[in-house]
C-alpha cells in the first residue's frame, strides 16, 4: 500500500490516540501528508514525530465554535491543500448508564455547534 496516497493531504479528527492514531498512521505509511487534529496536543506532537512524511499537529476541540474550521483552513494553508478528512473525533463519558444524565448522552451523541467544516 506504501505510496497510493502520495501527494494527498488528509485531516485526522481524534488523532491522538485509538482508531483516530491509527489511521494517521495508516495513512502516512500510504504516502498522505496528515494534519492530526485533537484536544492533547502533547500526543499529537508525539505521533506526528513518528509518522512516516510530513504531518501537523494542530491542538482544537472541533465540537467548539469555529475550531474545526480553523483546522480545515491552518491544513490548507500549512499543507497546501485538503483531500481526505477522517472526522473520528468522539466523546466518551464514564460511568454507569442508570446514573448518566440525559442532557450528556446528547452531548455525546450530538456535539451542537453552529459552524461546520
Amino acid at each position: 500500500m506504501t505510496g497510493t496516497l502520495d501527494g494527498t493531504v488528509a485531516l485526522v479528527t481524534g488523532a491522538s490516540s485509538g482508531t483516530g492514531e491509527a489511521t494517521a498512521r495508516v495513512l502516512a505509511a500510504a504516502g498522505a501528508r496528515i494534519a492530526a487534529v485533537a484536544r492533547r496536543k502533547d500526543r499529537l506532537d508525539v505521533l506526528v514525530s513518528e509518522l512516516a512524511g510530513e504531518g501537523l499537529a494542530i491542538e482544537a476541540d472541533i465540537g467548539a465554535d469555529g475550531q474545526a474550521a480553523a483546522a480545515v483552513e491552518r491544513t490548507v494553508t500549512e499543507l497546501g491543500r485538503l483531500d481526505i478528512v477522517v472526522n473520528n473525533a468522539g466523546m466518551m463519558l464514564l460511568g454507569p448508564i442508570e446514573d448518566a444524565p440525559v442532557e450528556e448522552w446528547r452531548r455525546m451523541l450530538v456535539r451542537p455547534t453552529t459552524q461546520a467544516f
